[in-house]
């Protein structure tokens, strides 16, 4: 009798899935009614990740097609144009605002008017996404799909087994993004001469691939967070630094809107608020500074080859539920659920999940908006009961391709003998 136990990539997959559904769908009903900016943040948050975990899963997953990554990824799209208003004029009256002479005050009654404006008809537009049809089939068919999950072959593989071979390729692209060449000298250093208005020019000139590497920083973390579980606190330093790179470059791509937003909002906008325009110009300063510290660490091979190495060697979860396994017997899983078994092995690892009900159960974790401090708080998910998987095209499934094996290598002893 053997005490053994994994998580398989597939019911990692509906783990994730149905707690990130969840954190979007439930907000509906709040950013329609349009109270709370939060709510809206939170929504956008899980639709977020809901994409993130469909673009990591996707090889031992198929989802139905109107749930499929592209789908989450407009609606994603629409809550972020709203969310973006939203933080311009929440960065405008709480962090700007105050500190103005009242003649620049004056003058932002413009801009907040104009905004304002914007905020409606984009709202406008995201009530008719959220109520049209196109969203109503994305949530039925995903929570169709996680009541009978369709699954891969490979979905049955120990995610620890699986998931470096998922989640290199991501990160190999975070680190070609040429993003991080931006500033940097012809030996590839860091250069920490410039003035702020070289700096300014510098971001102004790059500010696409500055924003593109930070939207593949943000995909990175989303992605290793999914997983952080399978690496012990392995992965801790790592995502401290991954979520510290997406703020600093995410304070430079916000300055770069409001100032951009002002201009079209007010009339020789940089003459009537000169005092905000170069408070802007001292924040990307500042935000360029720090963002110049974590870039020469993160241009370091051996910094990059050290998270390659972690990313190698996953860790099944300590509190994974444990069952019992006899050497030369089968393992049954719960009804309907398929078997992944070694037939020639002393040593059997099985899976017992419990439903995705569960995962339904379990508290929410919320990301924190641009008006909170920065938390690290981490939800345990339980975990779906593994669904049945199958290669796509073929019923042939993973208990009866090693049980023919193993008949095939008992009979080949056998004529040995």
């Amino acid at each position: 009798m053997t005490k053994a136990s994994y998580q398989t990539l597939g019911s990692l997959a509906q783990a994730a899935i149905a707690k990130y559904l969840k954190q979007a769908t439930r907000r509906e009903a709040a950013v329609l009614a349009d109270t709370n900016p939060e709510e809206l943040h939170q929504m956008r948050v899980g639709m977020r990740r809901l994409r993130t975990a469909l673009q990591v899963f996707q090889p031992g997953i198929n989802i139905p097609k109107a749930a499929k990554e592209p789908c989450v990824a407009d609606v994603a799209r629409k809550l972020g144009e709203l969310r973006d208003l939203d933080v311009i004029e929440e960065t405008l009256q709480q962090r700007f605002l105050p500190e103005l002479p009242s003649d620049e005050q004056a003058a932002l009654k413009t801009a907040f008017a104009a905004l304002a404006k914007r905020r409606l008809r984009v709202f406008k537009q995201v009530k008719q996404l959220l109520e049209g049809e196109k969203y109503r089939q994305l949530k039925k068919g995903m929570k169709g799909w996680l009541k009978q999950p369709d699954l891969n072959a490979i979905a049955a593989l120990p995610a620890t087994t699986a998931m470096p071979d998922l989640v290199l390729p991501l990160v190999s692209r975070l680190w070609l993004h040429p993003g991080w060449l931006i500033g940097t000298t012809e030996t590839l250093e860091v250069n920490t001469q410039l003035d702020p208005a070289a700096v300014d020019e510098l971001i102004d000139q790059n500010s696409e691939p500055l924003h593109g590497l930070r939207k593949q920083i943000k995909r990175v973390r989303y992605q290793l967070k999914l997983i952080e579980d399978l690496y012990g606190d392995a992965l801790t330093a790592e995502l401290d630094n991954l979520e510290a790179m997406q703020e600093t470059l995410g304070q430079l791509q916000d300055s770069m809107i409001l100032a951009d937003f002002l201009e079209e909002s007010i009339p020789e906008a940089r003459n009537q608020i000169p005092s905000l325009f170069s408070r802007l110009a001292d924040t990307r300063y500042e935000a360029w500074q720090q963002w110049q510290s974590l870039q020469g660490t993160y241009l370091d091979p051996e910094t990059r080859h050290r998270l390659r190495l972690i990313l190698l060697t996953p860790e099944a979860p300590k509190d994974e539920p444990s069952v019992d396994v006899d050497s030369d017997s089968e393992v049954e899983n719960p009804p309907k659920a398929e078997k992944f078994s070694e037939p020639a092995a002393a040593e059997t690892p099985t899976v017992e999940e419990p439903s995705a009900a569960a995962v339904e159960a379990q508290p929410e974790v919320t990301e924190p908006s641009t008006s909170q401090a920065l938390e690290h708080a981490t939800a345990t998910t339980d975990l779906p009961k593994p669904a049945k998987a199958r290669s796509k095209g073929s019923k042939t499934t993973f208990k009866s391709m090693l049980k023919a094996a193993g008949k095939r290598q008992k009979a080949k002893s056998r004529g040995s003998d």
